[in-house]
This record gives structure tokens, C-alpha cells and sequence, in this order.
């Protein structure tokens, strides 16, 4: 009996701060942790005020629920006092000579509920939106004054995940026969006709890479063991093409803007303007890159135009 007693207060204070925390709102992650963002889709194909007008209602959207659901979040921990209730009108029995567990049976039966309730709500809570889908937004509101009267901003920003199965671009096995896979998310495509005449078209995309999981040896005790996948790295990739009016414009290069100038995060890695288009690839090391360094990029771009005399 009291060790079933200490095995009942032991898991009854597990799952009361199980429960307590789930009922607390969510806090942000620390720095040093990989988020997890709320995976968003959003197809780029109308004028700019609607497409931003359009993401703001989408956030409220989401926040609206979540604060709806907010009011639940205490009901699994009533769940839980009423199972202990239950528990105690046992403990009552047995101070009075009666041996009865309906009681405690009825306890654990709500404590389960409780469990099973605060795992869904767990569940059910968004992630943050990823720092890039307002930087996305900054980038149209910019470049908004640019665009031809009555044109349209035409592309996609794909926030649902950098490796996902259907963002492999290839793999490739080692010489221990261990499988890596190499990612190609393209996270923001975006085209406009420029005020100017110009036709402008920014990509970014992320390459990622990870080793599968695999079976090894092990030297010492000779059993195949399970080795987990591990991540290897990613890098950052901006592609700008310029499809240049002839009759405004002509390409001059400069040496600012050349193959392997630093402009911002970025370095320039492929630079072509054969053909009246400006056709550049830059690289960047870094996790994340600001919007307003692809906005700078985009600008420097520019600085290869220079306008024909009238």
C-alpha cells in the first residue's frame, strides 16, 4: 500500500507540472536552439499593396485562433484536481477502515483525459512566422514605387521547410557507402516590370546538406549500430537578373560591381551582361541574410546601368 501511495504522489507531481506547462504560454526559444517556424506558402501574383495587405490578415488570422484556444489551455489542470478529488475521497475510505480503489480508478482514468487534452493543445500551437516572411514584406513595400502603374509583383515565397523530401536536388554516397543529400530551397522567386522598362527577377535560395542515417560496426564490441543523420551545413544564394531597356539603358561595368566584390553578406560569384541582361549569382556564408542586403544587392546591381543620353 505505501508503495503504491509514493508511486501515485510520485507520477501526480509529473503530471501536474506536465499540465502546468502546457497551460503556460508559449516562450520564446533560446538563441542557441533551431526554431521551428509555422510553415507558410504564399503565391506572389497580384499588385503590392493586396499581397502585403494580404499577409498582415493572414497573421492576424493565425493569432486570432491561437488566442481563441488560449481559454483551454487550464482545462486539462481542473481535469487533473478532479482526478486527485477522486483519489482523496479514497484516502478518506481507507483512514475509516475501508479498503476501496473505484475511486482512484475513476483519478487516473481523468488524469489520462487531462494528459491526452494538454498533448493536443500542444500540438494545436503555431510557431512563429519566420523572420523572412516579414523581410519579404519589407522587400515588396520597397521596391513597390519601382514597379510599372497597374503591373503585378508575380513569384512565390515558399516558407514550408528548407529540407523537405521534395527539395533534394541530388545525392550521393561516400566511399563508407554513407548517403548525403544536398537541398535546394528556393524560398523567395519574385518578377516585376520596372517604371523604367527594365523586367526585374530576384531569387533566393538556400543549399543545404545532410548525411543520412546508416549502419556502422562498432570496433569494439562488433555489434552494427544505427548512426543518426546529421546535418552538415547551409549556405545562402542570390540570383538577380536584369532584362535591361535598350532604349534608357546601356551595361557599363564598373569595379565596384564585379566578380568577387563584397557587397554586404553577399559576394558576387557569377557576373554576365552579354546579350542586355545583367545575369548575377552571389553566395553569402551566413544563416540568414537581412532584406535589406538583397535590397542593397539589387540597388548595386543597378549601378552597372547608366542611362543613354536623351
Amino acid at each position: 500500500m505505501e508503495i503504491l501511495l509514493c508511486g501515485s504522489f510520485i507520477g501526480a507531481v509529473l503530471i501536474f507540472f506536465y499540465l502546468l506547462n502546457t497551460a503556460r504560454k508559449k516562450t520564446t526559444a533560446p538563441a542557441v536552439a533551431k526554431k521551428d517556424y509555422t510553415p507558410v506558402y504564399v503565391s506572389i501574383a497580384d499588385r503590392p499593396n493586396s499581397i502585403m495587405q494580404g499577409m498582415d490578415k493572414f497573421i492576424t488570422e493565425v493569432q486570432k485562433t491561437e488566442t481563441a484556444g488560449d481559454k483551454w489551455r487550464w482545462i486539462p489542470m481542473i481535469i487533473f484536481f478532479a482526478g486527485l478529488g477522486l483519489m482523496a475521497i479514497d484516502g478518506v475510505l481507507l483512514l475509516l477502515g475501508y479498503t476501496s480503489f473505484i475511486f482512484t480508478a475513476g483519478g487516473i482514468l481523468l488524469w489520462i483525459a487531462a494528459l491526452i487534452m494538454a498533448h493536443s493543445l500542444r500540438k494545436s500551437d503555431s510557431n512563429d512566422f519566420s523572420p523572412r516572411y516579414k523581410g519579404t514584406k519589407e522587400i515588396l513595400h520597397t521596391l513597390r514605387d519601382d514597379l510599372k502603374p497597374e503591373s503585378l509583383f508575380l513569384g512565390h515565397l515558399d516558407l514550408t521547410g528548407a529540407m523537405l523530401p521534395t527539395k533534394v536536388a541530388r545525392s550521393a554516397k561516400d566511399s563508407q557507402d554513407r548517403t548525403t543529400e544536398y537541398f535546394r530551397d528556393e524560398w523567395l522567386a519574385l518578377k516585376a516590370k520596372l517604371y523604367d522598362g527594365n523586367i526585374l527577377r530576384v531569387s533566393a535560395f538556400q543549399k543545404s546538406k545532410k548525411r543520412k542515417s546508416y549502419w556502422k560496426r562498432s570496433r569494439i564490441s562488433g555489434k552494427m549500430k544505427m548512426k543518426p543523420e546529421k546535418y552538415k551545413g547551409s549556405e545562402q544564394f542570390l540570383k538577380i537578373r536584369i532584362a535591361v531597356n535598350p532604349e534608357l539603358y546601356k551595361i557599363v561595368p564598373n569595379n565596384e560591381f564585379r566578380q568577387g566584390a563584397n557587397i554586404g553578406k553577399y559576394t558576387v560569384a557569377l557576373l554576365n551582361t552579354e546579350g542586355g541582361i545583367v545575369d548575377v549569382t552571389a553566395n553569402s556564408p551566413f544563416e540568414e541574410v537581412e532584406p535589406e542586403h538583397i535590397l542593397n544587392f539589387v540597388h548595386s546591381a543597378y549601378s552597372l546601368l547608366q542611362r543613354k543620353a536623351a
